[in-house]
Formats: C-alpha cells, sequence, structure tokens
C-alpha cells in the first residue's frame, strides 16, 4: 500500500499553484513558447494562457517575462521569482510526500 497526496497553494481561496501550474511552467522554461508548453502537456493554448495569466497576476513579482520578437525572435522565460517559486513548491511537495511516507509506515 501507499499513500497518495497533491497539494496547491490557493491566493484568495484561488489556486495560485499546484502540479499542474508547476508542470507547465517547466515547460514553458524549457520550451520558452507557451504554445509548445501547452501542445508538450496535451493542453490547448487559450488554456495555457488563462492558467499562466492567473500565475502571474496572482504572485508577488512577475513570474513570467514575454520578449517581441527580434533578431534570436521572441519567446516567454520564466523570471528569477518564477523559477524560485518552482523550486520552493517542489521542495514544499517533496517535504509533504516524505512526512507521509514517514507516517504511514507507522501504520
Amino acid at each position: 500500500m501507499k499513500v497518495k497526496s497533491r497539494i496547491w497553494i490557493e491566493k484568495d481561496n484561488t489556486p495560485f499553484l499546484g502540479y499542474g501550474r508547476i508542470q507547465l511552467l517547466k515547460e514553458v522554461d524549457k520550451t520558452h513558447s507557451m504554445s509548445a508548453a501547452a501542445k508538450s502537456l496535451n493542453m490547448s493554448y487559450k488554456k495555457a494562457w488563462r492558467l499562466l495569466n492567473e500565475i502571474n497576476s496572482s504572485a508577488k513579482e512577475p513570474v513570467l517575462e514575454k520578449q517581441i520578437g527580434g533578431k534570436d525572435g521572441g519567446g516567454t522565460y520564466i523570471t528569477p521569482y518564477g523559477k524560485g517559486l518552482i523550486k520552493r513548491f517542489e521542495n514544499l511537495n517533496q517535504a509533504c510526500v516524505t512526512f507521509l511516507e514517514a507516517e504511514f509506515k507507522k501504520w
């Protein structure tokens, strides 16, 4: 047997960060494209845009930075603050998993 759990963070009773949103941010970081990130997660561009916009507008600082065309082309980038959010969420999630597994062993 295993114990399973999912955590998410809310702001004003609205989802801010959770597993799916973190995966989307990580894909944007990898591809530098909202469209490519959405496609790799089998998600519509419209949904990805909505989720990323919700994250960006709820955060204390910008999480995404968009660059328009130019010599090297445009793209969407995760800010250092955004990368910190990803890292902190993953650390929190791992701490929860470790705690739950330790507690479950006591059963």
